[in-house]
């Protein structure tokens, strides 16, 4: 994967919902990784998720995240059904799997609400925790 910035963090559906909901150290962090040129991923399972969460109430809040210059958009390749479904049986829900799986191939952190979600990946060393 190329992407015109360097990868920072990955969110997760609950940073994606918190943001939504305006969360201020979601809106912080984006904003710092913005200003240092830096990427945020949203894999598109935790999109889904969030969606169906929030429903499209915010639908507005939500198509400021995904325009946002630091923010990219991440679908699953086809090839990496493996390593997803290995991380599924990890994490117990496919957003996670999706998120910690390019987590892991990025070098970088999950940002979520819930760190016992990836506890079972990298010994719980994967997540920033959501903090309002």
């Amino acid at each position: 994967m190329t992407l015109p910035r360097d990868v920072c963090l990955v969110f997760d559906t609950t940073a994606i919902t918190s943001w939504v909901r305006g969360s201020i150290a979601v809106g912080e962090t984006l904003a710092e990784i913005a200003d240092d040129n830096g990427a945020v991923l949203i894999p598109l399972w935790c999109l889904v998720e969030a969606g169906h969460d929030i429903g499209m109430i915010d639908r507005e809040r939500l198509d400021l995240l995904l325009a946002h210059a630091a923010t990219f958009l991440i679908v699953d390749d086809g090839e990496d059904w493996e390593m997803l479904v290995g991380m599924r049986a990890l994490t117990g829900r496919h957003d996670c799997a999706a998120a910690a799986l390019l987590a892991v191939e990025m070098n970088v952190d999950v940002m979520t609400r819930h760190p016992d979600w990836y506890q079972s990946v990298r010994n719980g060393q994967l997540t920033l925790l959501i903090e309002d």
